[in-house]
């Protein structure tokens, strides 16, 4: 009993640090963009390099935290995550050749600035959902 509240304490820390991660990442991000487009359009190109890759930072943060999670699991859990990141990709990945084959047929029109900066999102909610869904399946 003992082990199961240590590991779901451990799980929940985890997933705060992860939490506060994407948080830090959504702080940065606003503060960064309204920077490139403020105070710094007319930097020069190395400044406002690196302001735009400062969200880099929390994003690595928060990809840390879930490393640990899945490093510090239990057989289950393992399975449970490999299972949710499985689906994910290849989720995701469907879900960019469909867009780029609409895109090719000029069904519709989505930048490729506007394509590539969801992709890490997406990957994360839906391995979220997944680890929920697989979970699931084994309770």
């Amino acid at each position: 009993m003992r082990a199961i509240d240590k590991r779901s304490a451990k799980s929940r820390q985890k997933l705060g640090e992860t939490f506060y991660s994407a948080v830090a990442y959504m702080a940065t991000t606003f503060v960064c963009v309204w920077l490139l487009k403020h105070p710094l359009s007319d930097s020069g190109t190395s400044v406002r390099a690196v302001v735009s890759l400062i969200p880099l930072i929390p994003i690595g943060f928060a990809i840390r935290a879930v490393i640990r999670m899945v490093r510090d699991g239990d057989e289950l859990e393992r399975r449970i995550d490999l299972e949710a990141l499985a689906f994910a990709a290849v989720a995701i990945g469907m879900l960019a050749l469909t867009l780029n084959l609409l895109m090719s047929a000029r069904i519709i029109e989505i930048s490729a600035n506007m394509a590539t900066v969801w992709v890490l999102p997406g990957l994360l909610l839906t391995y979220a959902c997944a680890k929920i869904w697989a979970r699931s399946r084994y309770q």
